[in-house]
């Protein structure tokens, strides 16, 4: 679907809303944040959200994303509110947490299939370092790509594909999603055995070791030169600049140039229309929408 002006309109109050209860929460505990990805590049480029954009994302070292986790169900209790973290929410299996409202559903067309409730969030990535030297890197940063990957088939047999594979190549693919699915389930895999490996390995390597390097290690990707991942120093990311974004101001990192050309390079630069993206959910229900019970009504 796309989205008209009101729901875009609306689909970002929420967004601010959710932002503003992270910033509480971490105020209040002295946790550190910072925008991320296309947020510090819309708080920079336009002063709020990219225009075709309709979510938001945050950064968070490791070490203060596990005390968010930690604190999280308490004080979130009884509110509208939920923390999705593969740790506390079942069948979830994203390697970063989404701060949700309950009162609300958005779902992409190929996320359908989830078996827990999904609704409008904000993302919240954990920073993870790792190591310098270049074979010891790829190593560590694909296990964990395809840890990542098989924590999804544990869950779900047919997984999100890339929109643009052939169809042959997308039937022979769930082909052998489904065998590993099965295969998993046989023998008793499961989600959160894999994610658990997953985090004592992304959280392996000693801030020294790395020379203070972090990645958002759940983003990284395989080449024919080795693993991909964009890497920044730690005090580059989380120390924090108030800018101007919409009606409010948030958190970006202080040394955002440096952050944006290692992220986007020319990012001053509007990218052409074919690769302007949004989510594009195939449900999308607002509070106002949903029924007493937690139903459309």
């Amino acid at each position: 679907m796309e989205y008209t002006k009101e729901q875009l309109g609306r689909l970002r109050e929420i967004d601010l809303e959710l932002y503003h209860k992270l910033e509480e929460i971490c105020a209040r505990h002295e946790l550190r944040f910072v925008t991320g990805f296309g947020t510090t590049l819309g708080a920079i480029r336009h002063k709020g959200f990219i225009p075709w954009d309709d979510d938001m994302d945050f950064l968070m070292p490791r070490e203060d994303y596990e005390k968010l986790i930690r604190i999280a169900p308490k004080e979130l209790a009884g509110s509208r509110y939920e923390l999705l973290e593969p740790r506390t929410t079942r069948d979830y299996v994203m390697a970063f947490a989404k701060l949700s409202r309950k009162d609300t559903v958005f779902l992409e067309a190929v996320d359908e299939h989830v078996r827990y409730h999904n609704g409008i969030c904000i993302d919240i990535f954990p920073m993870d370092y790792w190591p310098q030297d270049k074979k010891a890197r790829n190593r560590v940063a694909f296990k964990c790509y395809v840890l990542l990957r098989l924590c999804v088939l544990a869950s779900y047999g047919r997984p999100k594909l890339p929109p643009a594979m052939a169809k042959w190549k997308r039937f022979a693919a769930y082909a052998g999603c489904m065998c590993i699915h099965g295969l998993m389930k046989l023998f008793c895999v499961t989600t959160p055995k894999l994610y658990d490996r997953y985090l004592r390995l992304a959280t392996s390597t000693d801030p020294e070791t790395a020379d203070h390097y972090v990645t958002d290690m759940c983003w990284c990707w395989p080449r024919k030169d080795g693993m991909i991942g964009l890497q920044y120093r730690d005090e580059d990311l989380f120390v924090p600049l108030r800018v101007p974004f919409e009606d409010t101001t948030v958190p970006v990192p202080e040394k955002y140039d440096s952050y944006l050309k290692t992220a986007y390079r020319d990012y001053m630069k509007l990218p052409p229309v074919e690769k302007r993206h949004s989510h594009k959910p195939s449900v999308l229900v607002f509070p106002e929408e949903m029924g007493q019970e937690g139903t459309i009504s």
